[in-house]
């Protein structure tokens, strides 16, 4: 690690780090897959609409997190000199991990790229910057509310699925975008990826509206489970 790169943080802490950042990952690389478009459509078939904002915002929202993950972890260095530098640093390299992560998901498959919505890695990387610094300057002036770190907990069974992962499942099941779930649901389609990444919980209202397209598209009942707490 580069000298003055962050805080002198524990090991244990980094390890940390380091699992929250895949977790994050885990959540955000397939709905940035879901976007891919074709590089080739025959005239056959309907062209695909282009969601370069959405697209764009995606990325916003995952860079957030990203800096979010390591930078609640800076908390008790608030007062040192360096500190500033250390949210720039942090910042950069959040930026690199957000660009990295753009071109891998954009190379996996030659016909279908992520490029086809229009919003180009240079694009994405400067929408990222501009959110960086908002988020960087939050924590510098105070206004940045650091999650609770809980104790660890008993990893879950592999059987038990989250109710995201439930979700992005009954979706590819359907066959459906996100888009027209959001349509079907009357939301902005940012809920829906925040309801497929495990970031916010369905409210009642919603997950009942889910239940129902579903089980209308799958021609059978569909219940999703209603015991994780709201955000």
């Amino acid at each position: 690690m580069e000298p003055f790169q962050r805080p002198p943080l524990a090991p244990l802490v980094l390890e940390e780090i380091r699992q929250s950042i895949y977790k994050i990952d885990q959540r955000y690389w397939p709905l940035i897959i879901e976007f891919r478009g074709p590089t080739f459509v025959p005239p056959s078939i309907p062209v695909p609409p282009r969601r370069p904002l959405q697209l764009i915002e995606l990325f916003r929202s995952y860079a957030s997190e990203l800096f979010k993950a390591e930078a609640d972890r800076f908390e008790p260095f608030r007062a040192d000199r360096l500190y500033g530098p250390w949210l720039s640093n942090l910042s950069t390299r959040v930026g690199v991990h957000i660009q990295e992560v753009f071109r891998q998901l954009d190379e996996i498959d030659p016909n279908a790229i992520l490029t086809y919505h229009g919003a180009s890695n240079l694009q994405i990387g400067a929408a990222v910057s501009e959110t960086l610094s908002d988020v960087a300057k939050q924590y510098r002036d105070g206004e940045a509310k650091p999650t609770p770190i809980e104790a660890p907990r008993p990893s879950a069974p592999a059987t038990q699925e989250s109710l995201g992962a439930h979700i992005k499942r009954l979706q590819g099941e359907c066959g459906i975008t996100t888009e027209e779930i959001a349509e079907a649901l009357e939301v902005v389609p940012r809920s829906i990826y925040k309801h497929l990444a495990g970031q916010t919980v369905p409210r009642r209202v919603h997950l009942a509206a889910y239940e129902k397209l579903f089980s209308e598209r799958l021609k059978r009942s569909v219940t999703l489970q209603r015991s994780a707490k709201r955000s």
